[in-house]
C-alpha cells in the first residue's frame, strides 16, 4: 500500500511530464515562432492548460508569409487539454 506522499509524488511526476511534451509539443502547431508561457494543471477538472505568447520573430515571419503586409500581434493564446486515462492504466 502506497502512502499519499508516493501518490502525490506519482502525481507530480506525471503533472512534469505532460508539461515537458507541452513545451516541446505546442510550438509545432505554428507556422511562426511562440514562446510557451505558463503551463498550469487543474485537478477539478483533470486538464492542462497551456498559455502561448507569438515571439519577438513572429511579426516579422507573418509578414514575410504574407506577402509584407504589416502585421500586429497582441495578446497571448490559451489552450486547455483535458487528460484521460488510457485503457492499459485503468486496468
Amino acid at each position: 500500500m502506497s502512502t499519499l506522499n508516493e501518490e502525490m509524488a506519482d502525481v507530480r511526476s506525471d503533472v512534469d511530464d505532460v508539461q515537458t511534451q507541452l513545451r516541446e509539443d505546442v510550438p509545432a502547431f505554428f507556422e511562426f515562432d511562440v514562446a510557451v508561457g505558463n503551463i498550469t494543471y487543474n485537478a477539478n477538472t483533470n486538464s492542462v492548460s497551456v498559455t502561448v505568447e507569438p515571439s519577438s520573430r513572429a511579426r516579422e515571419q507573418l509578414s514575410d508569409e504574407l506577402g509584407g503586409v504589416t502585421v500586429k500581434t497582441d495578446g497571448k493564446l490559451e489552450f486547455e487539454f483535458r487528460l484521460t486515462e488510457s485503457q492499459s492504466e485503468s486496468e
